[in-house]
Parts: structure tokens; C-alpha cells; sequence
């Protein structure tokens, strides 16, 4: 998710959050929970560095450094703060029981015979992730707009377009998952109610909600259905998207 007021606000976790730079040491510790911490954070420090070099393998030079990692539990499990260049993203040990169940009933839905956890660890430490580093992109093409679907569906363009480069049997997987479950999923949009507007109208609402896991499911679908489907490279160019799909 965007920079947002009302959404940004991190929760006060009971734990030492942890944070990486591009060339900040991550400092060892001996707790279990610490050490997972620090797999975790290496494994994102990777995929962002990634995330980077595919960037600049399309011809584009970003504007900013690479966002500092920030591991806590905001809003919706990820978010680009573009003022500090930080991007929060949820770690399994902040959510409470609420959360984790969730998660845990999203494994149920899917029938894959992984745990909560592990459903967790695929939703928002890969997808999440990167779609929060397509904020940072926008950011770095200082392409930020009022219009939050316009927004978010450019974020989710670029995911999308990335893991189809790097990783297409993850891309299939993702919006296999997506498509099981929205269907467990109540559309909030009234009939005849545009959806764009309904979206931008009650953004800062949404967050914490199932009807934004359903707006941005339904992003997501939309996106893996154009034809043809955008290159990374046209997705880069066009940070913020929305074209036909305002309505």
C-alpha cells in the first residue's frame, strides 16, 4: 500500500523490529525468533536487490537508494513510506492470533497442504513485497497521484510483470490463489456503483479490511487478463495505471 494518512501508522510491536540498508550488517543474536528474523531479512534484502537489477537491466536508473527494510506489521502487511524511503512489511511473530488465523484458514481455502505460516510467507513475502517495491518505483519516477486505484493497480501491474520475467510458475501460482480466493470473498461495490470511484471515495477505510483484499484480488485479475500482457519494461514506464479501467 501507498503512502496513506491513517495507514501508515506502524502498531507498537513486543518485539526489536529489525531494519537493513543496502550496507547495513544485520547483528546476530541467539534467540530463535531473531535468527528467523535474520533469514527472513536476508531473503528480502535479495529479492529487493533483485527487484533493482531487473530495474536497471530494462534501461531505467532509479532516482532513489533502495528502501530501507523495516520488519513489523503494518496495515494490510506491507507499506512504502516514500518520506523515509522505508518499506514495512509484516513478519509472521508480530501478528496476533486474529492475523494468524486468517492466515490459517486461507491454507484451509486453498487446499495446498501448507500451513498458515507458509501461506503467509508466499503472499507477503513475495507478492506483497514487490508490489510495495513497485510504490517505491513510483516513487523514484515521482509519478504520485490522488487517483489511489490508479495507483495501486500500477503497483500491482509491475508485481505482476516482474514475477512473469523472473519467476512464471510463481505468477501462475499467485493468481491461481487469487482466483480460489475471491470467490470466498464479498464484492463491496454496489451494482451500478463505478468501482474506481468507490475505491478512491473510501481508501483510507479499506486497509484494514476484506474488501481491499478483494479490490486488489480483483486488480491483480484484471491485470492477467490484458491482452497482450505488458513487458517489465512497459510496466516501468507506466508506473501509474489505469486506462480503460476507469469506469
Amino acid at each position: 500500500m501507498f503512502k496513506c494518512s491513517g495507514l501508515v501508522l506502524i502498531t507498537s510491536l513486543c518485539f526489536c523490529a529489525f531494519s537493513a540498508r543496502a550496507s547495513d550488517p544485520i547483528q546476530p543474536t541467539a534467540t530463535a525468533e531473531t535468527n528467523s528474523n535474520e533469514a527472513l531479512m536476508a531473503q528480502l534484502v535479495a529479492l529487493r536487490d533483485s527487484f533493482i537489477k531487473a530495474v536497471r537491466a530494462e534501461g531505467f536508473r532509479p532516482r532513489l537508494a533502495p528502501p530501507t527494510i523495516l520488519l513489523d506489521n503494518p496495515p494490510s502487511y506491507g507499506d512504502y513510506e516514500d518520506s523515509k524511503n522505508i518499506l514495512h512489511i509484516a513478519v509472521w511473530s508480530a501478528l496476533d492470533e486474529k492475523q494468524q488465523s486468517r492466515f490459517d484458514r486461507l491454507s484451509k481455502v486453498l487446499n495446498e497442504g501448507k500451513s498458515g505460516e507458509q501461506s503467509f510467507d508466499e503472499s507477503v513475502h513475495h507478492w506483497v513485497f514487490v508490489h510495495e517495491l513497485g510504490h517505491w518505483w513510483q516513487a523514484c519516477q515521482h509519478k504520485i497521484s490522488n487517483n489511489h486505484y490508479a495507483v495501486e493497480y500500477g503497483a500491482n501491474r509491475i508485481a505482476a510483470a516482474f514475477w512473469r520475467h523472473t519467476d512464471p510458475d510463481l505468477m501462475r501460482h499467485t493468481e491461481n490463489r487469487m482466483a480460489t480466493v475471491i470467490k470466498t470473498l464479498q464484492n463491496p461495490v454496489r451494482a451500478g456503483q463505478p468501482e474506481v470511484a468507490y475505491f478512491n471515495e473510501n481508501y483510507e477505510k479499506l486497509g484494514p479490511t476484506p474488501a481491499y483484499i478483494w479490490f486488489q484480488y480483483t486488480m491483480v485479475l484484471k491485470v492477467q487478463a490484458e491482452h497482450p500482457l505488458p513487458s517489465l519494461k512497459q510496466t516501468l514506464s507506466q508506473p501509474v495505471f489505469l486506462e480503460h479501467y476507469a469506469n
